[in-house]
């Protein structure tokens, strides 16, 4: 049954078990850091295309292509309050660091029901019947997906209306407060041209240490000093 169900999302006849580099349309698996004031280390993960007219239609694990996201070294962020999907507007009103927990989404990182404050009004997105969920440190799928059926818009990566608009579809959030990275491998499923693709992609985000954020921001403090400096010579100069 999970193999018929992974075909329908692929939008085809068989399942789509396709695997190797990227193609014109899907360009790979690109990762973003959040800043925050919790001390969470977190990171939005997208899927980037270079084509307009591509949609999203799941991420998924299969046994020839297995899906695995980790921690390296440490656990996932995981909210009391939240849940493996984007949060409500309303309920991070309430617990602010919500926004940073961990999640899959195919476009979406925050739904507001009632419209009115921000985020995402609706969201398409459905899970296989056997969602194992996030482990403490990983995510592991071998005959299950996230998935949004081909109409939906927030599948669009170059539809402005969610998170980037930009050519790039938010496929997860990934979070942690004693991790020193993430590193994950997915099968990403899209439609291109109106037909189904699928392409085994990898990617891995390592968190600077706080003394290596420290070292950089002394660095680039004293070069900007030192810039300060020569044109203020510069200008004594040419007053003689």
């Amino acid at each position: 049954m999970k193999t018929r169900f992974l075909a329908l999302v692929g939008g085809c006849c068989a399942p789509l078990l396709v695997t190797g580099p990227a193609t014109a349309s899907f360009t790979g698996i690109t990762t973003e850091s959040r800043s925050n004031a919790f001390g969470i280390s977190v990171i939005s993960v997208y899927a980037e295309f270079d084509q307009l007219g591509d949609r999203v239609t799941a991420i998924a694990g299969t046994p020839q292509s297995p899906l695995s996201i980790s921690v390296i070294g440490g656990t996932f962020f995981q909210h009391v309050a939240g849940s493996d999907r984007a949060p409500l507007d309303t309920v991070v009103a309430l617990f602010p660091s919500l926004a940073y927990d961990t999640f899959v989404t195919i476009g979406v990182n925050l739904l507001d029901l009632d419209g009115n404050d921000g985020g995402q009004t609706e969201d398409f997105m459905f899970t296989t019947p056997l969602w194992p969920g996030f482990g403490p440190s990983s995510l592991e799928l071998i005959a299950d997906a996230w998935a949004v059926l081909p109409f939906a818009a927030q599948g669009d990566p170059f539809n402005p209306a969610f998170v980037a608009g930009d050519g790039r579809t938010l496929i997860a959030q990934l979070a942690t407060t004693d991790g020193t990275g993430f590193e994950g491998s997915v099968l990403v499923q899209y439609l291109s041209g109106g037909l189904p693709g699928a392409t085994y992609a990898s990617f891995t985000h390592i968190i600077p240490a706080p003394g290596t954020l420290a070292l950089l921001g002394l660095i680039l403090a004293g070069r900007s000093a030192g810039r300060g400096r020569s044109r203020a010579v510069a200008c004594r100069s040419s007053r003689r």
